[in-house]
């Protein structure tokens, strides 16, 4: 009898937003392990250390903890910007977009099987719409006050559209081939974009308290 509670794995209770977060790392962590064919009840259950049982109470379906962790991975990208600088937080989306932190083999993974069903669960791109129009947002206002102050004849849109296509095709690149260039690279590459149309002149520097 000893022997058998032993081999059992034991499920110890947790406050249900503690238990969340850990299934979410949970799914993360699958994903990353073995993409969208590791994303099942079973391994995450294992992974995050929790019965059948317990995750239907905190999720009612599979998908609703893709959502949430989808939601968790993007989190950086609507913060609230209302009381920074334009031209700090446009350093803040850069550095935050190539943060070496974020940047580990299983979190890169997981964002490929995450993208890959964007386009294919209403849920997903309901949220991938909603989560794009603020992070878009964002950047068009920090470049129109940044046009405006210095008289710079900008299409705000344009501008915007190309940053944002030059930071996602950055980051599916690095996804894919992370030995092709440095993230320190990367970074250049978003500030010379913008220096070239007057938006960030010069080099570009990290606001305080950032490494």
């Amino acid at each position: 009898m000893a022997r058998q509670t032993a081999d059992k794995q034991v499920f110890s209770r947790k406050p249900a937003k503690v238990r969340r977060e850990e299934l979410i790392a949970a799914g993360i962590a699958c994903l990353g392990r073995g993409g969208m064919s590791a994303f099942t009840i079973d391994q995450i259950c294992r992974q995050a250390g929790i019965s059948r049982g317990l995750i239907n109470h905190h999720f009612h379906t599979k998908d609703e903890l893709l959502t949430c962790i989808y939601a968790e991975m993007t989190d950086h990208l609507v913060q609230d910007y209302a009381d920074t600088d334009a031209q700090e937080m446009l350093v803040e989306i850069i550095e935050t977009s190539f943060d070496d932190r974020s940047f580990d083999r299983s979190n890169l993974r997981a964002w490929l099987a995450i993208w890959g069903q964007v386009s294919s669960n209403p849920d997903l791109t309901r949220l991938h719409k909603q989560r794009y129009q603020r992070y878009q947002e964002s950047i068009r206002s920090a470049l129109s006050k940044i046009a405006a102050a210095g008289s710079l004849q900008l299409d705000i849109d344009s501008v915007a559209r190309q940053l944002i296509a030059l930071i996602d095709g950055l980051w599916l690149e690095y996804c894919l081939h992370s030995d092709s260039f440095a993230l320190a690279a990367a970074r250049k590459d978003c500030y010379r974009f913008l220096a070239a149309y007057g938006v960030l002149p010069g080099a570009a520097k990290k606001p305080a308290g950032k490494r």
